[in-house]
């Protein structure tokens, strides 16, 4: 048996008998000996095998942010991303303080209405790429419509919120963005396959 053993392992790459070596547990005890034979008549020490596993979580991590973005599209952080936002912010929030007072929202709408401009308005500007994927804009209104129920339903619980409970919220907006934006492209590839038509 160890021969036969022998036999396979002589005719593998070294990176398949590196990456066999980190699963030597599964392995039999016959196995585990050709192996370690054939590892040593290549001249594959323990620092290669620690190299490897180093190579191959790189591997996975890129194939990881490849798969990301394939959904949200390639990301970079950008301080001129960061500055629109804060403009827009503003812009946003002059007009309505420009606006009548009979026009101004009720105190703990106003509050929640607040973490929800500061959610989307990072995440319209940060993915400006996906402003011609329509599932981009109803991720967003759906996800806005929900945040802002939520975080309104929690002041009206807990009143003014902290400013703990105040980054929670905010961050209640990307996380329901990403899932309800991760869904419609889910369902999407599930019904037009993998290359299904984004807007033009």
């Amino acid at each position: 048996m160890l021969t036969d053993f022998s036999t396979v392992y002589s005719q593998r790459g070294d990176d398949e008998l590196l990456h066999l070596a980190t699963q030597r547990h599964s392995l039999t005890t016959e196995a585990a000996a050709a192996l370690d034979a054939e590892l040593r008549r290549r001249n594959l020490t323990e620092s290669d095998q620690v190299e490897h596993q180093k190579f191959v979580k790189r591997q996975e991590r890129r194939e990881f942010r490849g798969r990301r973005r394939k959904i949200f599209g390639k990301r970079q952080f950008s301080w001129l991303e960061l500055l629109s936002a804060f403009v827009a912010m503003a812009v946003i929030a002059f007009a309505y303080l420009a606006l009548p007072k009979r026009y101004h929202l009720k105190p703990d709408w106003e509050e929640a209405a607040v973490y929800v401009m500061i959610a989307y308005v990072v995440v319209t500007v940060g993915w400006r790429s996906l402003w011609r994927d329509i599932a981009f804009w109803i991720a967003l209104i759906l996800s806005s419509a929900i945040q802002l129920a939520v975080v309104h339903t929690w002041v009206q619980r807990a009143g003014e919120l902290s400013r703990g409970a105040g980054k929670l919220a905010t961050l209640l907006g990307f996380v329901f963005f990403i899932a309800i934006y991760g869904c419609i492209r889910l369902i999407r590839r599930n019904f037009y396959g993998g290359g299904s038509s984004e807007s033009r």
